[in-house]
């Protein structure tokens, strides 16, 4: 295998235009559960665990209200992740990858747990969703040492605000400390007293 990037040259146009977002930190003795964890935004995760619970408190909801738990929040997470957890706020091509791999992520996730699925199809079991979470969890590292070429690239910085408008005043000239002074002298008292 070629090295995509000998003598440390610097990028070419075309790399530079597919950069993607650095990926989210991993630990290497987190389980394959927790590896596919870290791509999916907490407050999603939080959501759906809420969700979830209320709706198995529930034991006659309606199948459909369960898909459509899991929707919504696989359709609201690529914009959770764009516009609340990324800097600067917005769709652009550079958080592809992050977007794709957390919202592939949560899905797998939810398959795992059963979700909906195991509540719809006859033909789910748990073992399924174990096997596709640990091919998921091994195959998106491989994903993204391909999208980062093995160097992610730092993250954009942070935009330098304007400084805020001086007001205009007039200027304060230091303090500068007081001498005592003598008391004046009035004009009628010769300059040596009176004899």
């Amino acid at each position: 295998m070629t090295n995509p990037n000998p003598n440390n040259a610097p990028p070419s146009r075309w790399r530079r235009r597919l950069a993607q977002e650095p990926p989210p930190n991993a630990n290497v003795a987190d389980s394959y559960f927790e590896k596919l964890m870290k791509y999916i935004p907490a407050d999603i995760v939080a959501a759906y665990v809420a969700l979830d619970g209320i709706l198995k408190e529930g034991a006659n909801d309606p199948v459909w209200l369960t898909w459509a738990v899991f929707l919504a929040l696989l359709v609201l997470t690529p914009f959770y992740i764009c516009y609340r957890k990324t800097d600067p706020p917005g769709l652009t091509f550079s958080k592809t990858f992050h977007w794709v791999a957390s919202t592939v992520a949560f899905a797998v996730w939810v398959f795992a747990l059963g979700g909906p699925f195991a509540v719809t199809f006859a033909w789910y079991k748990p073992v399924y969703g174990s096997v596709l979470l640990i091919i998921t969890t091994l195959t998106l590292p491989v994903l993204e040492s391909i999208f980062y070429g093995g160097n992610p690239p730092t993250p954009p910085a942070a935009p330098v605000l304007p400084a805020e408008p001086a007001i205009l005043t007039a200027p304060v000239p230091p303090e500068t400390p007081t001498l005592p002074t003598a008391p004046p002298q009035s004009p009628e008292d010769p300059p040596g007293g009176a004899e």
